[in-house]
């Protein structure tokens, strides 16, 4: 009888699962990255790119429809485009959003306030910043084998891979909304044929304050977190070595009083050098130990660079506030942020060549 119960039940959930209305992909207009700009007369240029499907079994984007609206929010934005298509707009599959440098400096607050509650979007989504504007960089056009949003979410994703930090939405709303931590998202540049991921952004909360040049990612995402893989260019006796990690790890330590608290940051890095040009000295195991301390002295001076850039734009991208907030049960944000740039920092590098690679 019990059986029986739940199968009466079972049959209107099926005959109203078949009555639910269903869109295939070409049906619908599939939104998969947008850009920002700053638009006209204090309002908002949204530029998205559509791909178009064919009716071939597999279904491959053979090319993409660009559609760029004025409109007075980038809520709005979704509503000016769905005047400008055919079909019904759709972004649930938005993988990558973009936003002019230009409007970053102008703040990103109510932007990411209007992100971090929509259900529609997806927590790994990627952020960026465009170094110019986004729409002449989403309407480039880079490749005939997958659209703008691929390549560009490849981009960003094989970077995270690499040098560059991770980041995605989540990361950003988690640093945005946190006590004692700052956001930052990767930096894009168009140039005549490609994107280059060419910085960093860090922001205010959602002010863009400050940036740094790719040469010093490497550097900034040994602070921030362990990792494996990446490489470094590093000028060594009027030549270059190419140093490739391997293994990087990083603590922090926190002492002192809450008055005058001093941070430890400890980073171990192990590595090899497959690549020496210009260095008119024979490869040995002494010339190796040598590059290690030379690596020593230039990583030091480059997080030395960003902990001066940091206190003097008044950030937190390494979250140190958060991790003694995290330790310390009377934390006072405000006492925190006002002993700030007195903040003693004191950053210990290690570097072993594990690896020879030329030197064998």
């Amino acid at each position: 009888m019990k059986k029986s119960w739940i199968f009466l039940m079972m049959v209107p959930v099926i005959l109203l699962a078949g009555c639910m209305p269903s869109r295939s992909v070409e049906e619908n207009a599939i939104v998969q990255i947008v850009g920002y700009d700053v638009g006209e007369k204090e309002r908002i240029q949204g530029t998205v790119s559509i791909p178009q499907y064919g009716k071939s079994e597999d279904k491959q984007a053979a090319s993409e429809l660009y559609l760029t609206v004025d409109a007075d929010s980038t809520k709005d934005v979704e509503i000016q485009i769905q005047k400008q298509s055919s079909k019904p707009i759709s972004i649930g599959k938005l993988a990558v959003t973009l936003y002019s440098k230009e409007l970053a400096e102008q703040d990103l607050g109510d932007i990411v306030d209007v992100l971090s509650r929509d259900p529609r979007l997806s927590r790994n989504m990627f952020l960026g910043i465009v170094d110019g504007s986004s729409k002449d960089l989403i309407e480039n056009g880079y490749t005939q084998d997958e659209t703008t949003s691929k390549h560009l979410q490849g981009l960003i994703e094989n970077n995270t891979l690499h040098n560059f930090p991770s980041t995605s939405l989540h990361n950003f709303l988690y640093a945005y909304y946190a006590q004692g931590m700052d956001p930052f998202l990767p930096m894009l540049k168009k140039r005549e044929s490609f994107v280059e991921l060419s910085g960093v952004a860090f922001f205010k909360k959602g002010l863009l304050v400050a940036e740094v040049p790719d040469s010093k990612i490497f550097t900034f995402k040994m602070l921030k977190e362990n990792f494996i893989k990446g490489a470094q260019d590093l000028p060594f006796e009027g030549g270059a070595i190419m140093l490739e990690n391997i293994g990087s790890n990083v603590d922090y330590t926190l002492e002192g009083h809450p008055d005058q608290q001093k941070f430890i940051i400890k980073v171990n890095l192990k590595a090899e050098v497959n690549e020496m040009a210009g260095v008119d000295r024979k490869a040995n195991p002494k010339l190796a130990r040598e590059m290690e301390e030379k690596f020593v002295e230039y990583f030091d001076k480059e997080a030395d660079e960003l902990i001066a850039l940091f206190k003097e734009k008044n950030i937190d991208p390494l979250g140190l506030g958060n991790f003694t907030k995290t330790r310390k049960g009377d934390f006072d944000i405000s006492q925190w942020e006002d002993n700030y740039s007195d903040l003693e920092v004191d950053i210990q590098f290690n570097v072993e060549i594990t690896e020879y690679g030329i030197f064998s």
